[in-house]
Parts: C-alpha cells; sequence; structure tokens
C-alpha cells in the first residue's frame, strides 16, 4: 500500500507524540510505584494511568496497522481505556477524598455504564450506530456516539470536580491558592483537548495546531496528569496523602507553629490561632510574648532562653487568660524551629486538687488517729472506773467497818468478846464478798458440778492461787464449747504463772440461758501492750468458730484479764 508524504508525516507526528507521552507516563508512574508505599491509593492511581496508556497504545497501533482487522481491534481496547478511564478516575478521587475504599456494591454500580459504552462499541459492526461509517482510511461517528461521549464526561467530570476541590484544600497548598488553583485547573487539559477535537470533527472549529489533526486527548491527560501529581511527590502524597497530612496537623490538640529566623511565627495549625486567639498569620516573637503569655521579667528571659538554646527540654508558661501550656522546641529541615504548645491547664488544676484531697485526707487521719486514741483511753479509763467504783462501793465501807471491828476485839480483854468480834468481822468479810461476786454475776449464786467445773478444778496448784466462782443454772455444754472455755482458762493460768508471775487468779463461769461467759483475772505483771502469742490466737480461733468472742485486757501496770463468750 503507497502511503503519501502526508499521510507518513501525520503516522510520525501521531507517533513520536505518542511515544515521549507514554515513555514519560510510564517512567513517572514507575517511579511512584518503587517508591511510594503499597496502598489502595496507589492502585487506584496505577489503574488510571493504565486506561491511559491502553488508550495512546491503541491509538498508536491503530495508526500504524495493516489491516482493517487489526485497525479495528485496536479501536476496540482504545475504547476499553476510554471508557474505564472515568470510573477509574473516579474510584481513584473517591479514594483520595475519603481515604476509604469504595464498597464492591459501589464499585459494581459505577460500572454499569461504562460496560454499557464499551458494549456499544464492541457491538458497532452489527449496529453501525457508534460508527455510522468505518474503513480503513477514515470513519464517521453515528448516534450513538453521543451518549457515550456523554458517559465518558460525566465520570471525567465527576472525577476531576472532586480532585481539584480536595486538591485545593490540602494543607500544604492551602496558603498559596493560586499555586493550588493552578494545579487544580491541569486536571481540565484531557476535557478541553477532547472537546475541542470533537468540535474539529463536528466541523464546529477549524484545527489551528501546529500539528496534524489527530485525537491528542490521551496525550493531554498524560500530561495533566503528571503536573497534577508533581506537588503530590513534593509531600509525600503516596505515603500519606496530602489531606491526610492535613487533617492531622489540623485536628492535633497541641498548639503548633514555625519561627523562622528573623523570630517570625508562622504557619500555625488551628489549635494554636485558637489558643491565642490570633487572626492574623503571622506574629512577630516579641509582640506575641508581650501580647498574648502573661510572663514576669525573669520567665520572660527564660522563654527567650528556652527559644534560643539548642536544649528541647519543655518549659511551662502561663497565658494571659489564665492557662497554662507547656511549650517544647524542635527543628524543621529548612533549619526554622518547630514549636508545640500543649495546654496543661486541666492537668495542673488535677494535680492541685489532687494535693487537696491527699492533704484533706492525711488531715482526717490524724484526726482519727487522735479519736481512736481518746476512745481507747476512755475505755480504760471507764473499766478502771468501773472497778473502782464496785470496789468502793462494796468493800469500802464494810473493810473501814472490819478494821475498827478488829481493832477493838485485839484490845478487848474478854475472850469471848473478841471471838465474837472476830466473827463479826468475818461474816462482815464474807458479806462483803458475796456482795462483790453478786456485782460479777447479776444474781445468787448456785454450785453445781460439770465436766467443765470438775476440769476447771483441777487446775489449781501450790504455785497460785486459783479462785473459780460459777453463776446461773449449771448445765453440761456440747463438748467443743466445754474445750474452748478449759483451754482459755488453762492458758490463762497457764500465762499468769509463766509470765504475769501472779499469786493469785480469779476464774467466773457465768451461765446465761442463750450464752455462757468466762471471766479470768490475774494479779500478775500488767502489760502495756497486749502481744497475742500462740496460745492466744488458739483461744481466739475457737472462739470465732464458734461464733463467739473474747477480748483480752491490761491497764499496763498489774493484772491481766480474759473475757469470752459463746452463745449456746
Amino acid at each position: 500500500m503507497d502511503v503519501s508524504d502526508k499521510l507518513a508525516f501525520e503516522i510520525y507526528t501521531i507517533s513520536i507524540f505518542h511515544i515521549i507521552a507514554l515513555i514519560l507516563i510510564f517512567s513517572f508512574s514507575l517511579y511512584i510505584f518503587f517508591r511510594a508505599r503499597k496502598t489502595p491509593l496507589l492502585y487506584s492511581y496505577l489503574t488510571v494511568v493504565s486506561m491511559i496508556v491502553l488508550w495512546m497504545l491503541s491509538k498508536l497501533l491503530k495508526t500504524v496497522a495493516p489491516s482493517i482487522e487489526l485497525r479495528w481491534f485496536f479501536i476496540v481496547t482504545q475504547y476499553f481505556g476510554v471508557d474505564f478511564l472515568g470510573v477509574s478516575l473516579v474510584v481513584f478521587a473517591y479514594i483520595y477524598t475519603t481515604e476509604e475504599v469504595p464498597s464492591v456494591k459501589k464499585l459494581v454500580l459505577w460500572t454499569v455504564l461504562p460496560v454499557l459504552s464499551f458494549l456499544i462499541v464492541l457491538s458497532n459492526p452489527i449496529h453501525m450506530g457508534f460508527y455510522s461509517y468505518f474503513d480503513f482510511y477514515k470513519d464517521r461517528f453515528g448516534p450513538l456516539f453521543y451518549p457515550t461521549q456523554i458517559i465518558q464526561y460525566t465520570y471525567l467530570l465527576i472525577g476531576i470536580i472532586m480532585l481539584s476541590h480536595n486538591f485545593t484544600k490540602q494543607y500544604s497548598i492551602r496558603r498559596k491558592k493560586g499555586f493550588g488553583v493552578f494545579f487544580a485547573a491541569i486536571s481540565l487539559l484531557p476535557l478541553i483537548a477532547n472537546f475541542y477535537y470533537i468540535l474539529f470533527k463536528l466541523n464546529v472549529l477549524s484545527w489551528w495546531l501546529p500539528f496534524p489533526v489527530f485525537d491528542f486527548t490521551p496525550i493531554a491527560g498524560s500530561v495533566a496528569l503528571i503536573i497534577f501529581m508533581i506537588p503530590a511527590l513534593t509531600f509525600r502524597f503516596f505515603d500519606m496523602s496530602p489531606v491526610s497530612y492535613g487533617r492531622l496537623f489540623e485536628i492535633m490538640p497541641q498548639g503548633i507553629v514555625f519561627m523562622n529566623n528573623k523570630r517570625v511565627l508562622y504557619g500555625g495549625n488551628k489549635a494554636f490561632y485558637e489558643m491565642f486567639t490570633l487572626k492574623a498569620n503571622t506574629i512577630g516573637l516579641n509582640a506575641f510574648i508581650h501580647n498574648k503569655l502573661d510572663l514576669n521579667e525573669s520567665e520572660h528571659n527564660d522563654f527567650l532562653s528556652f527559644i534560643s538554646a539548642d536544649q528541647s527540654v519543655g518549659l511551662e508558661l502561663k497565658l494571659q487568660n489564665g492557662k497554662v501550656c507547656r511549650i517544647t522546641r524542635g527543628y524543621h529541615k529548612s533549619g526554622n524551629i518547630i514549636l508545640c504548645f500543649a495546654d496543661i491547664t486541666k492537668t495542673k488544676q488535677n494535680f492541685a486538687l489532687l494535693e487537696q484531697q491527699n492533704t484533706e485526707l492525711s488531715e482526717v487521719k490524724q484526726r482519727l488517729d487522735k479519736m481512736a486514741e481518746k476512745i481507747r483511753v476512755l475505755a480504760i479509763t471507764k473499766t478502771k472506773s468501773r472497778m473502782a467504783q464496785n470496789v468502793h462501793d462494796i468493800l469500802g465501807h464494810s473493810l473501814t467497818v472490819v478494821i475498827g471491828t478488829v481493832e477493838l476485839a485485839v484490845t478487848d480483854e474478854d475472850d469471848d468478846m473478841a471471838k465474837a468480834k472476830l466473827e463479826q468481822a468475818e461474816e462482815l468479810l464474807s458479806g462483803s464478798l458475796n456482795d462483790l461476786r453478786g456485782s460479777f454475776s447479776g444474781g445468787e449464786y448456785k454450785s453445781g458440778q460439770t465436766s467443765l467445773t470438775s476440769a476447771i478444778e483441777h487446775l489449781k496448784n501450790e504455785n497460785i492461787r486459783v479462785d473459780f466462782i460459777v453463776h446461773g443454772s449449771v448445765f453440761e455444754l456440747k463438748g467443743a464449747i466445754t474445750e474452748a472455755i478449759f483451754r482459755l482458762c488453762q492458758e490463762a493460768v497457764t500465762n499468769a504463772i509463766k509470765h504475769g508471775k501472779a499469786e493469785s487468779i480469779h476464774i467466773i463461769l457465768r451461765y446465761k440461758p442463750r450464752l455462757v461467759e468466762v471471766f479470768v483475772v490475774d494479779n500478775g505483771l500488767g502489760c502495756g501492750e497486749i502481744v497475742k502469742n500462740y496460745g492466744l490466737r488458739g483461744i481466739e480461733e475457737r472462739f470465732s468458730a464458734l461464733s463467739g468472742s473474747v477480748e483480752f485486757g491490761s491497764d499496763g501496770e498489774k493484772g491481766f484479764s480474759i473475757h469470752g463468750i459463746i452463745p449456746i
């Protein structure tokens, strides 16, 4: 087949443009692939690139195809890239905007129209609706071409709007609106190129570009994608998207600001400007200290030293609004200083409240300790008072009378009279003793004999005088109760001889309808602090096992007492 010089030049021009574009987009994407973290965002971007590469490669191969069959095959693969480029761009923009991968349901719904559009192209030899005329040298669009174009334009516009809108919101571009708008507008380049080419094909516009007529839309798309992604590379788009960096910077609770070598604060995040109620993007350090910080001369010098020093130890500052913040510092790769202000007002308040509560608790503990000491002293005093009162009431008068009676008996020359007086004194002492016993028992003493009383009687020995008294109606107790009471008495007698050096010990056993009570008191050495040895602990355990209670007492001067109660 002969080829004219004009056609050869057109084929050469188309091939050169497409090959250069393919090399650029392939190299650029390969660099990103090996440098970027493998995330859904990266793969969605590579999908867009793949559709553009398929589009350009198919156009290139279509141009040099030697037969009409191969030409049609590459037209089909070309429109596969064209039809699915829009939905790929929407997916990429969705992940870029939301930082989430769309669900399977969304992906299926989004691909319905592109699939229909591609099926129209694929089945064109049957209906001739997409191309109303097609041969090796030229073609003409049919009525189905326009709805497929509308579908393509709709998806592309949605993707481009999403990308452009969020691109200008990036933190790195937010304060460079012109720069951001320029790069966002670049994304419209493929639409403009395609729209111009279609208008030319419809004889609406003339061809005024300095190269032969061909559809340069995929080349414009490649250039737009590369230019659009340059800032993304600068700000590590595929490691973490600029939107994520901006959001992360903005939502940090600490106020962060940069300071250049001229001591101008700039580029702070939202928390910084809200913390110090600043409206301007920049403020000098001296103005910041004077207007926003509440520092005395010493604190002012400390802050300036902190700014100038190489150390990064934190410094606490008080703001004019009453809040307290902790400031730390670091260095940006540009050499500027990064200052971080953390509001620690609530933390300081919580620490102050905790210290106050600890002080209050310490004071309460001291008061409780004093109250416990007073109660202990009061209990001892009341016990002594009660015992002294009983002795005073019962024996005071009778002993006085007895002493006088004995003195008269000693001086009486009549032996019979003296003997009578001594008998009277004995009777008086016996009565007083009964009264004293009655004060302990609360009732009349009745004699009786059980295994318990018999066992206690056997505790009497030559080393100590054991005075054993029983009150109440005597009856046989359960074996466990009998053993517990006997072991108490046995331990008391042993301790009185061994530790108390006592001369006598009094054991009082009181029977009541619902309990049995035992008192043991010796006249040995007292103890200021009762140390419960194995024997005393054994007594407590036996009584506790029987739902009873036992108490040990001593006034610290003389005597030791044990009081036990067991319900029956």
